[in-house]
Parts: structure tokens; C-alpha cells; sequence
């Protein structure tokens, strides 16, 4: 009796602990705390691979709820809805926007929720939402995957440009125009080589003008300064001496008590 009565006891008391640590765990997971949360629905039109019920919504960086519930729209197959519960005294307004971000190098995914107007009015609940809705922004890795896709059709575009100027017709046209241009440069060579020629010709006699005739001309000139000279005086004497036209350039003796003066007075 005493072992069946011991036995007993031990296992009422196991069954008493194992009911306290359910209770603890329950009271652990669901009623550590008693804080209400506002509850938000964010609409995303890309991929949140990586994000998770239970994920962190920070505001501005500071942590401030939890993701609550990820689905597909029902309405539209292309759009996530996202449920989250925050804290009500998060500053939410109409000009807040939730974006996806990853954490670190972990890859883990969260919700950011900033505000570029705080003067903005509060948002609210409109007809036919459950709960209010924040917009959302594309994220860092969605706007780098729309780069990449214009990127590569830009490419696709600038290749199909280039094929269509480097086709049959036109590389006939280009090789046509490229033979051309070579006989144009041989034509300008060979009038590049005449020119050559002619200015070495005209050298040639520009050497012999000076080397000539350029004496000649200067003897020529000196000649015809003396002459010019000679015939300065010659009519200088004539305008001082008029009658030497008939007399010639013979002087008259002077008479007695005559100077040159009166000789030119007398004339």
C-alpha cells in the first residue's frame, strides 16, 4: 500500500508540474504583454521573398511591431497584401510609406516605414478596408531589378540598331564609300605631288630673278636716279638762267663793276 501510495503522489506531482510549465509557456508566448497594437495593410506589387510572419516593422530604424499576416490579393494575383501590427502611437500618417529592406548581410527581410511630411493628416480607415493602408515604395533590390531590365532591353535595342546599319545593302554602301575615299586620296596625293612640283619651279625662277635680273634692275634704277638727277639740275639752271636756251650754258664775262647779282638782274 505504502509503494502504490508513493507512486502515486510522484505522479501527481509530475502531472502538476507539467501542467505549471504548459501554463508558464502559454503565458510566456502570449501574455508577456498586454499592450495593444494598431493593426496597417500594406499593399506591394514585387516579390517579398525573404520576408516572414513575425518580421520586424521599424520606423525611421526603431523597432515598432511585428509583420501579422502575408498573402496574395485574392483580387489581383500580382499584389501581396501584408498585415501588420505596430504600436498605436507609431506616427502614422498619409505621406508615410513602407518599403522592404534587408537586414545586413543575413539576407533577413523587414518592413521600414518612414515619412517625408509630418504636417500630413493621420490616416484612416476608408469604406471598404478592414484596416487603414500605408503606400508602399519600391525597394533597393526591385529598382535595381527594373535598371537592369531597361538595361538589358536598351542593349537589346542599341544591337538591333547596329545590325540594321551593318546590313548586306548598307555594308555594300560602306564598302563602296570606303573605296572612294581611297581613290580620292590617291588623287590628292598626286595633286599634292604637282603642287610640290610647281612650287619647286617657281623657286627655281624666283632664285633666277634674284640671282639675274634683280641686278640688272637695280643698275637700271641707279642709271635712271642719275639721269634724273642731271635733269633736276639741268632745270634748275634753265629756270635760273633762261636765256642759256639761246646763249647755252656758256657764262656771260662779267663788265667792270658787275657781280653775279647783276648779271641775273641784267638777265
Amino acid at each position: 500500500m505504502e509503494t502504490k501510495g508513493y507512486y502515486a503522489a510522484v505522479g501527481f506531482f509530475v502531472i502538476v508540474l507539467s501542467a505549471i510549465g504548459i501554463l508558464i509557456g502559454l503565458w510566456l508566448s502570449v501574455g508577456v504583454s498586454t499592450k495593444s497594437y494598431a493593426n496597417y495593410t500594406i499593399y506591394m506589387e514585387e516579390s517579398v521573398a525573404g520576408l516572414s510572419v513575425s518580421a520586424p516593422v521599424k520606423y525611421n530604424g526603431v523597432d515598432m511591431g511585428t509583420v501579422k499576416k502575408i498573402s496574395v490579393d485574392p483580387m489581383d494575383p500580382k499584389r501581396v497584401v501584408i498585415i501588420i501590427a505596430i504600436d498605436p502611437q507609431t506616427p502614422i500618417d498619409t505621406a508615410t510609406r513602407a518599403t522592404l529592406n534587408m537586414q545586413g548581410l543575413t539576407g533577413v527581410a523587414y518592413m521600414e516605414l518612414s515619412d517625408s511630411d509630418p504636417n500630413a493628416p493621420p490616416l484612416t480607415v476608408q469604406p471598404g478596408q478592414q484596416y487603414p493602408v500605408i503606400q508602399s515604395s519600391p525597394s533597393l533590390l526591385f529598382r535595381i531589378d527594373v535598371a537592369i531590365e531597361n538595361l538589358s532591353e536598351n542593349l537589346q535595342k542599341v544591337t538591333s540598331s547596329i545590325g540594321n546599319v551593318f546590313n548586306e545593302k548598307n555594308g555594300q554602301l560602306l564598302t563602296n564609300t570606303l573605296e572612294n575615299i581611297n581613290s580620292a586620296s590617291r588623287h590628292l596625293n598626286d595633286a599634292a605631288g604637282s603642287a610640290q612640283f610647281t612650287i619647286q619651279r617657281s623657286n627655281v625662277t624666283l632664285e633666277t630673278i634674284n640671282s639675274q635680273m634683280l641686278p640688272q634692275m637695280t643698275n637700271l634704277l641707279d642709271d635712271v636716279d642719275s639721269v634724273t638727277l642731271r635733269l633736276d639740275g639741268f632745270i634748275q639752271q634753265l629756270s635760273d638762267n633762261p636765256s642759256m636756251l639761246v646763249r647755252g650754258q656758256k657764262t656771260t664775262p662779267l663788265g667792270p663793276g658787275e657781280t653775279g647779282n647783276t648779271t641775273k638782274a641784267r638777265n
